[in-house]
């Protein structure tokens, strides 16, 4: 069972014109992201037939749509419904995360209503983008329903050495991310893009004990690492709370991708030196299990 853990889907209708649906939409950050302006972008497009039919030819069993890190809860509450509408026509294929604008009017009775029709987490979210902090009531309430439901919530962590000069992703200092585990050890999170460093810090004994209920995913890995840290972050925290990611339809090899694919991220971690049983539990084992999804 192969499950990509980290995608991101919109309709056909947005990826048009992405500069003037997300101008319509009062969302710079994501426009700014998917199409920069006077620079070539690596943000590839799929419908949802592309994206099953790519799945079938890299031998990808499901994927898991996260949502965006919107700046405002109208968006991020017609992402799910084009989730949730997905889901209902792939769903052996298919599950979402519910994206949620924190502290927004209403955010929290939306994405109650995003989980009770069937997504399984929260996120991919981003405070320095969705003006938030962890430390507000508003994220507390969301911790807690989130928590309610047995459901783990994706945040979006970038290696403060990774950022390239005009990148639409900002630095996201890690201090925060271990403060948050701190402040709700009862929550389940994933830390993507391998959690911008942070397993390193799993090697500390008292950090490791803390972040035990922390998951790590791979997308974009490409981009970011040599294929060499599946290895070394196996070895650093175990093959256990590994989820691979691609970020599909991101074009995370851009200079041999002509379209999106699965295959060459999936080649990546086929032969990173994994072991027959870890790849098993990355590659898959892990996201079923915490997803509930057998």
């Amino acid at each position: 069972m192969v499950i990509d853990s980290h995608i991101h889907m919109y309709p056909a209708s947005v990826f048009a014109d992405p500069t003037a649906w997300g101008d319509a939409h009062r969302e710079p950050w994501w426009t700014y992201c998917v199409a920069p302006p006077h620079q070539p972008t690596l943000q590839g497009w799929a419908t949802v037939d592309e994206l099953i039919r790519d799945m079938d030819a890299a031998g990808v069993d499901r994927a898991v749509m996260l949502g965006w890190y919107w700046e405002n809860q109208a968006t991020a509450e017609l992402q799910n419904s084009w989730f949730i509408d997905w889901i209902g026509r792939h769903p052996d294929r298919l599950a979402g995360f519910a994206a949620v604008k924190p502290g927004a009017p209403g955010a929290l009775e939306a994405t109650r209503r995003a989980l009770d029709a069937g997504l399984r987490g929260l996120g991919e979210l981003l405070p320095q983008a969705q003006s938030f902090t962890f430390k507000d009531e508003a994220w507390s309430r969301l911790l807690a329903l989130a928590r309610e439901y047995a459901v783990p919530v994706n945040l979006h962590v970038t290696d403060p050495l990774a950022i390239t000069p005009g990148s639409c992703v900002k630095a996201t200092p890690l201090e925060p991310y271990i403060e948050l585990v701190k402040d709700f050890p009862d929550n389940t999170f994933i830390f993507a893009h391998w959690g911008g460093g942070i397993p390193f810090y799993e090697l500390n004994r008292r950090l490791g004990r803390l972040l035990r209920n922390v998951y790590y995913d791979t997308a974009a890995s490409p981009l970011l690492y040599d294929k060499s840290v599946y290895r070394s972050v196996c070895d650093m925290i175990g093959p256990d709370r590994i989820l691979w990611g691609t970020d599909y339809p991101l074009f995370t090899h851009p200079s041999i991708e002509k379209v999106p694919t699965f295959r060459l991220d999936l080649a990546d971690a086929l032969t990173s030196g994994l072991t027959p049983a870890e790849l098993d539990l990355v590659l898959g084992g892990n996201a079923s299990r915490l997803l509930r999804w057998p």
